[in-house]
């Protein structure tokens, strides 16, 4: 979750773990990697460098199906086109653990002369036998790539044993080596992490990707992925456009956790059809049509949410197989929120026509997102696959048709169009539709025209701002640009206070203003903030400690001054 001030972070666009449209993707990561090896020959090197290849991946950890939180921040558990041929590599590690346990086997006790077990040893001693087996095994180890994976294997064995900090040590070890070889350092920062790791997993992607110049799609779409759970949008979406690209834009997994950036930023137009994408990369991919199928419902259009649900389920049944029971919750609870918010819709107009002495018009031209009672997760908004009450939206099908206008003319950059037909939608929806006003105050701040920009934000803001923090976030940043500061901070802090537990990196913006408006104290307790929020993810970063330490010299400064 990168940032503009003394930190690596710079993301412009993005920055909240909700957004029009949110998703409660906070979870732990549920890691499908495989070990990658050495391409056997210099001129098979060579050519899988030149396809962004890697080697096949290994499924270490499967995620139980329904943990879609989990299966969302996937680091790369498919094969690229490019991988096919390596599948041969996948068993290798799964071997090696069982030659490690059955090394260990043979001494769980002593026997005596008539049979009994004399001795048992604990599940400690177990624990013992087998790590020293593997540092045996590491010190005799000749085969660089075999060293390499005996390591890793190490590493999650002690991790797993509750020796942490050994694991992190000898991962780190690794990571420092001078060598040329770059799955070694995918396949190290993979079990980073699995870890928790996340910087220095970032590093051990960045270094393996800078090995082939960039040209390793996988370690760029797991680059992605932890940079997105650390909130560094920006990054997050180079790298996953950079994995797509390297793959011709055939990466089911780079295609949806983009769709899912998109979202996090509130950006529901995009991420929708970038869930079409995926789809059509990948038919059978679950997550992605359960995300598209919520975020079309909470965009007000219901109906193609459930014919795109219904059409998945017949994929299925022609091979033979049962719909996904994920893909059949999902539907269910669309269809539910839609009838109430569809009953919902028929009373207000019921009341209306009574008022005002004419017949209710036909609900049937209206599309209504699905709701359920008592709203959803406090971001609200697009949730992907997890569970959860869907939001309440209404729009007429005319008034859709323009949004949707409005988002193609906005995507194309043709901003002067796009805010006419947005201004066209609101004014249809009674002079309020928050998708709409949204994208409006965003396609404003493209053209320059922050005051405007603000005063369509702050629509949202007043009106349903705890549903839409992102909004704050956004708004933030226009009164930054506008030199607001006063106002940029307390947008900043809203964004802070609604979602700081899942998105941290909105404290280093609080930060950055209060520095800029020289109240040191509050900039000071924001990054030390920031810092405890970010430690579970990993050692904090170098840049994080190094702002601390200013931060509390000038804080120090401050005070001794005014005494």
């Amino acid at each position: 979750m990168p940032d503009q001030l003394t930190t690596p972070r710079s993301f412009s666009e993005g920055a909240c773990r909700a957004g029009l449209l949110a998703f409660a993707l906070c979870g732990g990561l549920a890691l499908h990697v495989a070990a990658q090896t050495p391409a056997s020959t210099p001129g098979v090197a060579k050519s899988r460098e030149r396809r962004a290849a890697t080697t096949t991946e290994k499924k270490d950890t499967p995620a139980p199906k329904g943990t879609a939180e989990k299966v969302s921040e996937n680091i790369s558990a498919e094969q690229s086109p490019a991988e096919k041929s390596d599948a041969a590599q996948s068993s290798i590690e799964s071997k090696g653990m069982a030659a490690s346990k059955d090394a260990g086997a043979s001494k769980d006790g002593t026997v005596s002369k008539d049979g009994a077990a004399e001795v048992l040893s604990s599940p400690l001693a177990d624990e013992d036998v087998e790590v020293e087996g593997l540092r045996a095994r590491i010190a005799s180890e000749k085969d660089g790539a075999e060293r390499g994976r005996l390591r890793r294997a190490l590493a999650e064995r002690l991790a797993s044993e509750g020796r942490k900090g050994e694991a992190v040590e000898l991962l780190r070890a690794m990571l420092g080596e001078e060598r040329f070889d770059p799955p070694y350092f995918y396949n190290t920062g993979n079990t980073l992490a699995r870890l928790g790791e996340s910087s220095a997993a970032i590093e051990a992607y960045r270094k393996a990707a800078g090995q082939r110049r960039g040209n390793y799609a996988r370690a760029q779409h797991n680059l992605g992925v932890v940079l997105m759970r650390l909130g560094r949008w920006e990054e997050a979406q180079a790298a996953l456009t950079a994995a797509l690209k390297l793959e011709n834009y055939a990466y089911a997994e780079a295609s949806y956790n983009l769709g899912r950036l998109y979202a996090l930023r509130g950006e529901a137009g995009l991420a929708i059809d970038e869930w079409a994408r995926t789809l059509k990369i990948k038919p059978d991919h679950a997550d992605a049509a359960i995300a598209r199928a919520r975020a079309l419902a909470e965009d007000g259009d219901p109906e193609e949410a459930l014919a795109l649900l219904d059409a998945f389920g017949a994929r299925f049944a022609r091979g033979g197989a049962g719909t996904p029971r994920e893909v059949s919750v999902a539907r269910g609870e669309i269809v539910a929120a839609r009838n109430i918010a569809f009953a919902d819709a028929g009373e207000k107009a019921e009341r209306n026509s009574s008022s005002e002495g004419r017949a209710p018009s036909s609900s049937s031209s209206v599309l209504t997102s699905a709701s359920g009672p008592g709203g959803g997760s406090r971001g609200g908004g697009i949730r992907a696959s997890k569970a959860g009450a869907l939001r309440p939206l209404s729009i007429a099908r005319e008034n859709y048709t323009l949004l949707r206008r409005a988002r193609a003319a906005r995507e194309s950059e043709r901003h002067e169009e796009s805010v006419a037909l947005y201004r066209r939608v609101i004014e249809g929806s009674g002079g309020y539709f928050p998708p709409a006003n949204l994208e409006l105050g965003f396609a404003l701040a493209s053209l320059g025209r922050n005051e405007e920009a603000v005063a369509s934000l702050r629509r949202v803001t007043e009106k349903e701002g705890e549903r839409y923090p992102i909004a704050f976030y956004h708004l933030g940043r226009y009164y930054e640009h506008l030199a607001r500061l006063a106002e940029a901070g307390a947008a900043y802090s809203r964004a802070a206070a609604l979602l700081g537990a899942e998105s941290p990196q909105f404290l280093l913006d609080v930060s950055r203003v209060r520095e800029k408006e020289g109240k040191w104290a509050e900039a000071l307790a924001a990054t030390e903030a920031y810092v405890r929020a970010t430690e579970p993810l990993g050692a904090t970063p170098d840049w994080a400690r190094e702002r601390l330490e200013r931060l509390r010299l000038k804080a120090a400064t401050a005070t001794g001054e005014r005494k």
